[in-house]
């Protein structure tokens, strides 16, 4: 074998195995294509075990620890990168570092924040939906608004919430209601520049500059009735908008959309000539605008759209003046015993009565004031000795507070009858109360009153002060005892007819009584018990229900005396709160006229 040119025998097998990734390393830093030849004065180091890097996805045997491309591999899942070389991984480990943390931090509040707009969004869908309730919504053009068109030129919608002009609950309620963005986006793709906004509210408010400042305001309280006036003027404005371009439209709102814009449009409709009667235009708003056609449904609300049509009709379309009348007071039909409310009679400017604060009424019990009638199942309320409880004019509210649930009614004295009745399906607010009432009615009375008092309280006036005069000279306990008996005779002559039927039986009835009183007019003696015997009588068939003249009175003098103390102290002007309870000893003070006399007393 030459020394010089033969290449040594290769190494055992286990011995090349060791040292051949030694000699693909060299490959990779010279040339792939290159042989390596080991020279004869190595050959020493095929015999030494030098330390190999670990392949790939190999696990060290000595230390445990995975290598580094492993690791590489693993955290690209991540988004993160690393180096197969540790020097060069040392280098760049704190910038790698900082870009994984903000990669991860990023991707985080990026998944979190598009899942939480989802779940908002989804939540404000389903709470608008609910509030908006049977109303139907607008679902086109992705827009989903609680907003209906009645006609092609007339939408009802609800309140815009979500501006700051509103006020803070305003703007909170930009959440479940119609926001204003989006609604300012419909009629800005819909009907620029064509559109008008009518406010009905008078508990919210915005900024008109946001609808290009085309808001008109009428507003009126939730759940009432606006000033018959304002339901002419809203419609008189309405038609100069809508007659200025055949593409305008109006768009009418409240809080919810339903009820007090039910009214105005329903009247727009009348006003209008889409329909020629209020029930005609209810049923055709109720339809459109909610899907079991329950939106204009209070009594009062739907009383005064009927109210507006008789205007149209026979007013011809001008607002009459309000007609001043006296209200008398109240007789409930088929009244159960828990019925006995308190009453408050308002107007749009306040409180003009109520029997809370009246001198007469304040310290008693509803229980108390309400006095059952001659006729079965009827009680009755009103003020002996007085005109009446207050003077109406136009516009007038009527609140029963009741333990079971209050009702009320709105009325309007220009455009009704003195005397109506209002079962519990024209009251708002009776269906909803704790125990049913079936057959139940109120009925209202008044008179015409021209702000002086009438003849028969003049009358009543000076036959007081004459009373009072003689009880002055009186010096014994029989003596005073007559002159009360002579005051009660001269106001019984109004109580008698605190509700009745025509003007002309009263002024007739008390011109013949007044003429049967004259002989004993304040000139009693006490010394004489036959005069007394004859002043009695006279009182007591003053005290008749229809006018009859009993017959058995006379045979009991002092039955007879005994029932009329009672009905003198109760019909005695300045009586008090406990003076009212001895009315329901005698409600014959509480007379509805000639209509009682076929009924028997309960």
């Amino acid at each position: 074998m030459d020394s010089g040119t033969t290449n040594p025998s290769p190494p055992p097998s286990n011995t090349a195995s060791e040292v051949e990734p030694s000699e693909s390393i060299v490959s990779e830093k010279d040339s792939p294509s290159d042989s390596i030849t080991t020279p004869p004065l190595a050959s020493w180091a095929i015999s030494l075990r030098a330390p190999q890097p670990v392949q790939q996805g190999q696990q060290n045997s000595e230390t445990g620890t995975v290598s580094w491309p492993s690791l590489s591999r693993l955290a690209s899942g991540f988004g993160l990168q690393f180096t197969s070389k540790p020097s060069l991984m040392n280098e760049s480990a704190g910038d790698n570092s900082a870009n994984a943390q903000s990669s991860v931090i990023e991707s985080l509040t990026k998944g979190l924040a598009d899942s939480s707009m989802s779940a908002v969004k989804a939540l404000q869908v389903k709470a608008r939906h609910i509030v908006s309730q049977n109303k139907r919504r607008y679902q086109e053009g992705g827009f989903d608004l609680d907003m209906t068109y009645i006609t092609e030129n007339i939408i009802a919608m609800g309140f815009p919430a979500g501006d700051m002009s509103s006020g803070f609950f305003g703007y909170v309620e930009g959440f479940y209601r119609n926001h204003m963005e989006e609604v300012i986006k419909f009629f800005e793709t819909h009907h620029k520049g064509k559109y008008k906004v009518y406010n009905l509210c008078s508990e919210r408010l915005y900024n008109a500059s946001l609808f290009e400042g085309k808001v008109a305001s009428f507003p009126f309280d939730d759940h009432n009735c606006p000033p018959i006036h304002l339901i002419k003027l809203f419609c008189q404005s309405a038609y100069t908008w809508l007659k200025e371009d055949i593409v305008n439209v109006v768009v009418v709102h409240c809080k919810a959309g339903k009820a007090r814009t039910g009214l105005m449009i329903c009247s727009l409709l009348l006003f209008l000539k889409f329909f020629s009667t209020a029930e005609e235009c209810i049923d055709y708003y109720n339809q459109k605008r909610c899907v079991d056609s329950k939106g204009l449904i209070l009594p009062s609300q739907i009383r005064y759209v009927k109210y507006f049509e008789r205007i149209l009709t026979h007013f011809n379309g001008e607002t009459p003046s309000g007609r001043s009348c006296m209200l008398r007071g109240f007789r409930l039909h088929k009244c159960p015993y828990w019925i006995r409310p308190s009453i408050t009679i308002s107007n749009h400017n306040g409180v003009l009565f109520t029997t809370k604060k009246h001198p007469k009424t304040k310290d008693l019990m509803p229980e108390d004031f309400w006095i059952r009638a001659p006729r079965k199942g009827i009680v009755v309320f009103a003020l002996p000795g007085e005109p009446g409880l207050t003077e109406l004019a136009g516009d007038f509210k009527i609140y029963f507070h009741d333990r079971h649930g209050d009702f009320y009614c709105w009325l309007n004295t220009s455009v009704m009858e003195n005397r109506i009745i209002l079962d519990g399906s024209q009251l708002d607010g009776f269906d909803k109360r704790k125990f049913p009432s079936p057959g139940f009615q109120v009925e209202i009375v008044m008179i015409d009153y021209d702000g002086t008092i009438p003849a028969k309280f003049k009358s009543e006036d000076a036959s007081k002060k004459s009373d009072e005069m003689s009880g002055t000279n009186s010096s014994t306990d029989g003596t005073q005892a007559n002159s009360d008996q002579s005051k009660g005779s001269g106001s019984r002559d109004h109580n008698d007819d605190v509700f009745s039927d025509s003007e002309g039986e009263e002024s007739t009835k008390t011109s013949a009584r007044s003429s049967s009183a004259a002989p004993s007019g304040g000139v009693i003696e006490s010394s004489t018990s036959e005069e007394q015997i004859t002043q009695v009588t006279c009182q007591t068939e003053q005290l008749t229900i229809g006018g009859q003249e009993p017959t058995d009175l006379k045979t009991d003098t002092s039955s007879e005396i005994k029932i009329d103390a009672v009905k003198t102290t109760a019909s005695i002007p300045n009586l008090g709160s406990t003076d009212i309870k001895a009315i329901a000893a005698d409600a014959s003070v509480f007379s509805f006229g000639d209509d009682d006399e076929d009924y028997e007393s309960e």
